[in-house]
């Protein structure tokens, strides 16, 4: 990957694996200098020794915690260009008692991610503007059965992230969700342990997604995208990277057309 991120400044929350490991790694290749936060202290020593790299434990729900990870790019590297918000939690519950597992993904979903977009603005807009990436899901779209918080949180996610980019423009400061679909992350993977093996969970998941389960690797090559100039234009956006789960119809399909 060049260096197209080379003398920014990143945070990138959920960093002690899946999505937001992959993007801290991609974000360091690219160039940029990274603070790494996650609520999992023994996940986050786990990443390799970088001169470019700090990381910082971080409960994304406390706002002191949140104010820490700001306050080291600030401290360490000389302020703060890009904020990537990819910790999150997806927990099923039925709507009819919602309770413990609503409240706390609304809490590190939704409250989280604000925390942290509330806390880097002003480092970002002193830095006269950056990007602001969030982890929206195809939830905000489509409601998967018996996910109704994590459906929820991730529309709220997308909308807060529209309302950044609109209040914030002025400030030079870009703000998109990316709205992956279904990704090989731990957490995916509790989600899928019904299915007995993980070739069978993948088998499912390609009749779905057409370009079957995505890498965590994938979407980080997206949100690095989406904090580069590359994607100057680019604001108050849902990026789709669903490997085309949202585009193919889930009704039953016609028979084969004959060939001609």
């Amino acid at each position: 990957m060049s260096e197209v991120l080379k003398g920014k400044v990143a945070i990138v929350t959920g960093a002690a694996s899946g999505m937001g490991r992959a993007t801290a790694e991609a974000m360091l290749a690219a160039g940029a200098s990274v603070v790494a936060a996650d609520v999992s202290e023994a996940g986050l020593l786990s990443l390799a020794p970088h001169p470019q790299l700090r990381t910082v434990q971080c409960d994304v729900t406390n706002k002191r915690d949140v104010a820490a990870v700001v306050a080291t790019a600030v401290a360490v590297f000389g302020g703060l260009d890009i904020a990537c918000t990819a910790a999150g939690i997806c927990q099923p519950e039925s709507i009819v008692g919602a309770g413990i597992v609503w409240a706390r993904t609304m809490a590190i979903n939704v409250d989280g991610t604000l925390n942290v977009c509330s806390a880097a603005i002003p480092e970002i807009k002193a830095r006269g503007g950056g990007a602001i990436v969030t982890w929206a899901s195809t939830n905000a779209f489509q409601a998967t059965p018996n996910l109704a918080a994590y459906n929820v949180s991730k529309a709220a996610v997308l909308m807060l992230t529209k309302s950044i980019a609109v209040d914030h423009a002025e400030d030079g400061i870009r703000a998109n969700a990316i709205c992956p679909g279904w990704v090989r992350t731990p957490m995916a993977g509790d989600l899928g342990a019904a299915y007995g093996s993980p070739e069978a969970w993948h088998e499912a998941i390609l009749k779905t997604q057409p370009l079957g389960m995505a890498s965590p690797e994938a979407i980080a090559e997206t949100a690095v995208f989406l904090a580069s100039d590359a994607s100057a234009l680019t604001t108050g956006s849902a990026v789709m990277v669903d490997g085309g789960l949202t585009a193919k119809s889930a009704s039953v399909s016609p028979p084969p057309l004959p060939i001609a």
